[in-house]
Protein backbone atom coordinates (compact mmCIF):
# COMPACT_ATOMS: atom_id res chain seq x y z
CA UNK A 1 0.00 0.00 0.00
CA UNK A 2 1.30 3.30 -1.28
CA UNK A 3 2.62 5.81 2.00
CA UNK A 4 -0.25 8.45 0.79
CA UNK A 5 -2.95 5.96 1.21
CA UNK A 6 -1.78 4.55 4.74
CA UNK A 7 -1.59 8.36 5.56
CA UNK A 8 -5.08 9.05 4.82
CA UNK A 9 -6.26 6.34 7.30
CA UNK A 10 -4.49 7.97 10.03
CA UNK A 11 -7.69 9.07 11.85
CA UNK A 12 -7.18 13.60 12.20
CA UNK A 13 -7.24 14.98 15.57
CA UNK A 14 -10.28 16.73 14.58
CA UNK A 15 -12.38 13.25 14.54
CA UNK A 16 -9.98 12.02 17.75
CA UNK A 17 -11.48 15.18 19.63
CA UNK A 18 -14.99 15.11 17.96
CA UNK A 19 -14.80 11.26 19.24
CA UNK A 20 -14.01 12.09 23.42
CA UNK A 21 -16.79 14.80 22.82
CA UNK A 22 -19.19 12.38 21.92
CA UNK A 23 -18.28 10.22 24.56
CA UNK A 24 -17.48 12.90 27.69
CA UNK A 25 -20.30 14.99 27.11
CA UNK A 26 -24.16 12.60 27.16
CA UNK A 27 -22.00 11.49 30.03
CA UNK A 28 -21.57 14.38 31.96
CA UNK A 29 -25.47 15.59 31.10
CA UNK A 30 -26.26 12.48 32.12
CA UNK A 31 -24.56 13.15 35.95
CA UNK A 32 -26.19 16.40 35.67
CA UNK A 33 -29.46 15.12 35.32
CA UNK A 34 -29.34 13.26 38.33
CA UNK A 35 -28.20 15.93 40.82
CA UNK A 36 -30.86 18.14 39.36
CA UNK A 37 -33.70 15.50 40.32
CA UNK A 38 -31.84 15.53 43.68
CA UNK A 39 -32.28 18.66 44.14
CA UNK A 40 -35.23 19.09 42.84
CA UNK A 41 -36.04 16.08 45.47
CA UNK A 42 -35.23 18.26 48.65
CA UNK A 43 -37.21 21.48 46.78
CA UNK A 44 -40.51 19.42 46.78
CA UNK A 45 -39.87 17.84 50.51
CA UNK A 46 -38.86 21.64 51.85
CA UNK A 47 -41.82 23.27 49.98
CA UNK A 48 -44.54 20.39 51.08
CA UNK A 49 -43.19 20.58 54.59
CA UNK A 50 -45.63 22.73 57.15
CA UNK A 51 -48.16 23.40 54.51
CA UNK A 52 -51.26 21.40 56.34
CA UNK A 53 -49.81 22.10 59.76
CA UNK A 54 -50.20 18.53 60.38
CA UNK A 55 -46.90 16.52 60.12
CA UNK A 56 -48.71 13.15 59.16
CA UNK A 57 -50.52 14.56 56.28
CA UNK A 58 -47.24 16.77 55.74
CA UNK A 59 -45.16 12.95 55.45
CA UNK A 60 -47.92 11.82 53.36
CA UNK A 61 -48.13 14.31 50.64
CA UNK A 62 -44.25 14.60 50.09
CA UNK A 63 -44.47 11.02 50.06
CA UNK A 64 -46.49 10.54 47.29
CA UNK A 65 -44.77 13.72 45.69
CA UNK A 66 -41.56 11.94 45.78
CA UNK A 67 -43.25 9.06 44.25
CA UNK A 68 -43.95 11.04 41.11
CA UNK A 69 -40.50 12.64 40.99
CA UNK A 70 -38.87 9.27 41.41
CA UNK A 71 -40.94 7.27 39.15
CA UNK A 72 -40.43 10.28 36.31
CA UNK A 73 -36.69 10.35 37.26
CA UNK A 74 -36.42 6.60 36.25
CA UNK A 75 -38.37 7.06 33.01
CA UNK A 76 -36.22 9.78 32.29
CA UNK A 77 -32.31 8.06 33.63
CA UNK A 78 -33.82 5.29 31.41
CA UNK A 79 -33.82 7.39 28.48
CA UNK A 80 -31.08 9.49 29.11
CA UNK A 81 -28.70 6.37 29.43
CA UNK A 82 -30.55 4.71 25.42
CA UNK A 83 -29.41 7.54 24.27
CA UNK A 84 -26.12 8.07 25.79
CA UNK A 85 -24.99 4.55 24.83
CA UNK A 86 -26.55 5.14 21.42
CA UNK A 87 -24.69 7.89 21.02
CA UNK A 88 -21.23 6.52 22.26
CA UNK A 89 -22.17 3.72 19.97
CA UNK A 90 -21.87 6.13 17.13
CA UNK A 91 -18.98 7.80 18.65
CA UNK A 92 -16.95 4.68 18.03
CA UNK A 93 -18.29 4.24 14.57
CA UNK A 94 -17.59 7.61 13.52
CA UNK A 95 -13.86 7.57 15.34
CA UNK A 96 -13.65 4.04 12.64
CA UNK A 97 -14.27 6.36 9.72
CA UNK A 98 -18.24 5.27 9.10
CA UNK A 99 -19.83 8.60 7.48
CA UNK A 100 -23.23 7.58 8.02
CA UNK A 101 -22.42 7.72 12.28
CA UNK A 102 -21.06 11.19 11.17
CA UNK A 103 -24.47 12.44 9.53
CA UNK A 104 -26.34 10.64 12.65
CA UNK A 105 -24.30 12.58 15.27
CA UNK A 106 -24.56 15.83 13.42
CA UNK A 107 -28.78 15.02 13.11
CA UNK A 108 -28.52 14.27 16.99
CA UNK A 109 -26.57 17.41 17.86
CA UNK A 110 -28.46 19.67 15.61
CA UNK A 111 -31.45 17.93 17.81
CA UNK A 112 -29.83 18.57 21.42
CA UNK A 113 -28.35 22.39 20.01
CA UNK A 114 -32.26 22.96 19.39
CA UNK A 115 -33.86 21.78 23.10
CA UNK A 116 -30.85 23.35 24.53
CA UNK A 117 -31.66 27.05 22.97
CA UNK A 118 -35.53 26.39 23.54
CA UNK A 119 -34.77 25.35 27.04
CA UNK A 120 -32.00 28.41 27.69
CA UNK A 121 -35.16 30.61 26.35
CA UNK A 122 -37.73 29.39 28.98
CA UNK A 123 -35.28 28.20 31.59
CA UNK A 124 -35.89 31.86 33.60
CA UNK A 125 -39.62 31.32 33.99
CA UNK A 126 -39.88 27.94 35.46
CA UNK A 127 -42.04 28.14 38.21
CA UNK A 128 -43.41 25.83 40.37
CA UNK A 129 -47.55 25.93 40.62
CA UNK A 130 -50.66 24.20 42.43
CA UNK A 131 -50.02 23.22 45.94
CA UNK A 132 -46.43 24.49 46.56
CA UNK A 133 -47.47 28.27 46.17
CA UNK A 134 -46.43 29.49 43.01
CA UNK A 135 -42.90 29.27 45.14
CA UNK A 136 -39.98 29.85 43.16
CA UNK A 137 -37.16 27.49 42.28
CA UNK A 138 -34.27 27.78 43.72
CA UNK A 139 -31.03 29.32 41.98
CA UNK A 140 -28.88 26.54 42.48
CA UNK A 141 -31.27 24.52 40.23
CA UNK A 142 -30.98 27.22 37.53
CA UNK A 143 -27.21 27.25 38.02
CA UNK A 144 -27.05 23.47 37.30
CA UNK A 145 -29.75 23.28 34.56
CA UNK A 146 -28.01 26.42 32.79
CA UNK A 147 -24.74 24.79 33.68
CA UNK A 148 -25.60 21.58 31.62
CA UNK A 149 -27.90 23.21 28.59
CA UNK A 150 -24.53 25.30 28.43
CA UNK A 151 -22.31 22.08 28.42
CA UNK A 152 -24.43 20.60 25.66
CA UNK A 153 -24.70 23.33 23.25
CA UNK A 154 -21.04 24.18 23.18
CA UNK A 155 -20.39 20.30 23.26
CA UNK A 156 -22.35 19.90 20.31
CA UNK A 157 -21.14 23.27 18.39
CA UNK A 158 -17.46 22.16 18.82
CA UNK A 159 -18.45 18.59 18.16
CA UNK A 160 -20.23 19.15 14.70
CA UNK A 161 -17.48 21.90 13.61
CA UNK A 162 -14.96 19.71 13.93
CA UNK A 163 -16.18 16.69 12.23
CA UNK A 164 -16.93 19.02 9.29
CA UNK A 165 -13.38 20.60 9.27
CA UNK A 166 -10.82 19.62 5.83
CA UNK A 167 -9.11 16.72 7.89
CA UNK A 168 -12.01 15.34 9.04
CA UNK A 169 -13.62 15.34 5.61
CA UNK A 170 -10.79 14.01 3.86
CA UNK A 171 -10.84 10.92 6.85
CA UNK A 172 -14.27 10.39 5.89
CA UNK A 173 -13.55 9.70 2.11
CA UNK A 174 -10.40 7.65 2.23
CA UNK A 175 -12.11 5.42 5.14
CA UNK A 176 -15.51 5.46 2.31
CA UNK A 177 -13.33 4.02 -0.36
CA UNK A 178 -11.88 1.08 1.43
Amino acid sequence: MPAQELAAFQRPITVEIAFWIAVVVPLVATVLSVLSYLMLQGFVNDSIAGTTGDSDIDRQLASIANGFLLFFFVVLTIIYLILTGLWILFGFKMRAGKNWARITLTVLAGIWMLVGVISLIQGGSMTMTGDLDQRQLPGSFFALSYSQTGLGLVGMLVFTALVYLKPSNWYFKAAGRF
